[in-house]
Parts: C-alpha cells; structure tokens; sequence
C-alpha cells in the first residue's frame, strides 16, 4: 500500500512539473517526458508489474493533456514499464553509464510505439517541433538516470542516519 501511495505522490509531482515545463515554453514536453521518468524509475525499482501499471496511469494521464486519440500514450508507457522492469531484472542496469545507454534503448522504443500508434490511428503528419521530438528519448534517460542515482543517493543516506 505504501508503495502506492508513494507512486501516486510521484505522479502528482510528474504532473506539477509537467505543466510548469509547459507553460515555461510549449516546447519542453517535446524534449523531456516527466511521466517517463516515473515510470523508469518504478520499472527499475519495483518490477515489470508495478512499472507497467505506473506507465499504464502515466500514460492516460499523460494523453489527458493532448489532443489526441486517448489511449496512445498509455499504451506505449504500459509497454516502456513492462519492459523496462523485465530486461533491468536480467542485467545489471546499476551503473550510470551503463544506466544511461539501457534509458536510451528503451526510450526509443516507447517512441518508436508511439510513433507508429500515432501514424496508424491518426493517419497525419507527426509534429515533431522541428525534430525536437527525436531528442526527448536521449534528454529524458539523462533525467531518469540522474533521478535513479539521486534517488538511491538519498535513501542510503536516510538508512545510515536511522541507525
């Protein structure tokens, strides 16, 4: 239950940031995905099952704030986190360089689902901010990567402290 909880403060925070970064300039969201960065994080941590679920949420939230078909994202996330939690599972993912280049992998992977959900359903031309868009997979695995190590940074830093 905790770590539900725990997940649903996150995504309340992805959202905050998410709108502060959109309404900085309209062209943020195109070159980091906060959801993502959620949903790598639980992937990672928690398992195949808890990231697809939390991609699942991410993304249906994530496709509330578009004009799109509703549902694309979620989709493309739900796989990000199944995937992501499967394959960190079967390598070592610890190191942040190593971290960084798996990020990436899978990043482009969700775009490259979402890209073709969007084409196949839609049927236009995909707006991709003058190619901004073919950024946010390298962008957002910086951002998740960092957020991984911090994350455990601080959590190390809180166990040695209750001792």
């Amino acid at each position: 239950m905790r770590d539900f909880l725990f997940s649903g403060l996150v995504i309340f925070i992805a959202v905050v940031v998410y709108l502060f970064l959109q309404n900085v300039s309209f062209l943020f969201p195109f070159l980091l995905n906060v959801f993502s960065i959620v949903v790598i994080y639980f992937a990672v941590e928690k398992g195949e099952v808890f990231g697809a679920f939390t991609g699942m949420a991410c993304g249906l939230i994530q496709d509330s704030f578009c004009l799109g078909v509703f549902g694309v994202a979620g989709i493309a996330k739900t796989l990000l986190g199944y995937f992501t939690g499967l394959i960190s599972k079967k390598i070592n993912v610890a190191p942040f360089s190593r971290n960084v280049l798996f990020n990436i992998i899978m990043l482009i992977f969700e775009l490259l689902v979402w890209v073709f959900i969007y084409t196949l359903i839609i049927g236009e031309k995909l707006y991709t901010a003058n190619g901004l868009l073919f950024l946010q997979p390298f962008c957002t695995a910086l951002g998740a990567s960092f957020t991984i190590v911090l994350v455990r940074k601080i959590r190390k830093r809180k166990s040695k402290y209750i001792r």
